[in-house]
């Protein structure tokens, strides 16, 4: 998800040249965020952004969701367009502090002074969470349980067959805002030198809790997978590899896609080699400092790449992509054509190769 505000890359704020209808029909956006076009906040309904959709010169969008405000959103979006819109059905890791993990949901304020530590009642007004945890509480969701959470995913999954899990993850950067983010254009922004975060970041066995359980309704539906990683490469190494030890059958008939990869080309190089269902998206935006200093990909198998635009607005995806396919074409010697056939080849083996029975390499 790209925003200002991001705790890793910054999204670039100039809006590049846009490719010929030709050659955008070939791009594949393996992951996007259209339900945040500012349109979708200013609009009584969903006709406008539909509208941007259809009149997108892009070949198909894989449409992320990411909370509880979007999922039915993206699923509106993709009856709408079964032909352009890939749906994605997940909770992403900036609200998992949303998610309880008892079934039901506790009350609003035990939730959340469990989640952050919060537990001895004698100590709670001198406890260093209090004062942030007041200060964003009226802005705070009533938590929704996890049962919940993962039973509105294989709802959609029944709804959708060519349905992925997105966005999931885990991100050990994040600190909550102490407003809530949006792309809505008529909100304004706050004149204030109070910072725009508190401290407060959801505990990391939280989130890992959160992501095991979306992921395995995924595997139980054989769905493939876009995963946001963020300063948790070890997290993340150690997940895949239990994942694949758990049940190698199951996790070899998915595919995972490292949305937006910042991990190091060290990392990269072992974790491809160990899974071959692992692919490593990239884009112009989250990995533009890597893309300037030629690093991006750098280690990776041409053909295990997946470009995304990693963006809201929709008149704008499709620069986002070519700037992806130029770099992609460069780092190969390959022209922008083949370099977009090359990525559209890779995206249709990512979504609709058959399954892998067995890892690429068990040695580092």
């Amino acid at each position: 998800m790209c925003t200002g505000e991001s705790h890793t890359e910054t999204c670039k704020a100039v809006t590049p040249k846009q490719p010929s209808p030709n050659l955008a029909g070939l791009f594949v956006d393996s992951h996007c965020h259209p339900t945040d076009d500012p349109v979708a906040y200013t609009a009584l309904n969903l006709d406008d952004l539909s509208d941007r959709i259809s009149n997108s010169t892009v070949g198909r969008l894989v449409c992320m969701s990411t909370n509880a405000r979007d999922q039915n959103m993206v699923a509106e979006l993709a009856s709408r367009h079964p032909d352009k819109v890939t749906p994605c059905f997940g909770w992403h890791p900036w609200f998992a502090h949303q998610i309880s993990l008892s079934d039901p949901a506790p009350s609003k304020e035990k939730h959340y002074h469990e989640l952050f530590g919060i537990l001895d009642t004698w100590s709670v007004e001198h406890h260093p969470a209090k004062e942030e945890l007041d200060s964003i509480w009226d802005q705070l969701s009533e938590p929704i349980s996890l049962s919940s959470v993962c039973q509105g995913i294989r709802g959609q999954f029944d709804r959708f067959p060519n349905a992925l899990l997105g966005e999931v993850g885990i991100d050990r950067a994040f600190r909550i805002p102490r407003r809530a983010w949006n792309y809505d254009p008529q909100r304004a922004e706050l004149k204030t030198a109070v910072p725009k975060l508190t401290r407060l970041k959801t505990p990391q066995a939280h989130q890992l809790s959160v992501l095991r359980a979306q992921i395995d309704v995924a595997l139980a539906y054989r769905r493939n997978i876009s995963l946001h990683s963020v300063q948790a490469a070890g997290l993340t190494v150690d997940l895949l590899a239990s994942l694949r030890n758990e049940n190698i059958s199951a996790f070899g008939a998915v595919r995972v896609s490292l949305h937006s990869c910042t991990l190091d080309n060290n990392v990269v190089r072992s974790v491809t080699k160990k899974h071959a269902n692992v692919y490593v998206g990239f884009s112009s935006t989250i990995n533009r400092k890597q893309i300037e200093a030629r690093e991006c990909l750098a280690s990776v198998d041409r053909s295990r790449a997946l470009m995304e635009s990693d963006y809201h607005t929709v008149s704008a995806i499709p620069g986002y992509l070519l700037e992806a396919v130029d770099y992609f074409a460069q780092l190969h010697d390959l022209s922008t054509e083949a370099a977009a056939q090359q990525l559209r080849a890779n995206w249709d083996t990512f979504y609709s190769g058959s399954p892998l029975a067995e890892e690429s390499d068990d040695s580092d």
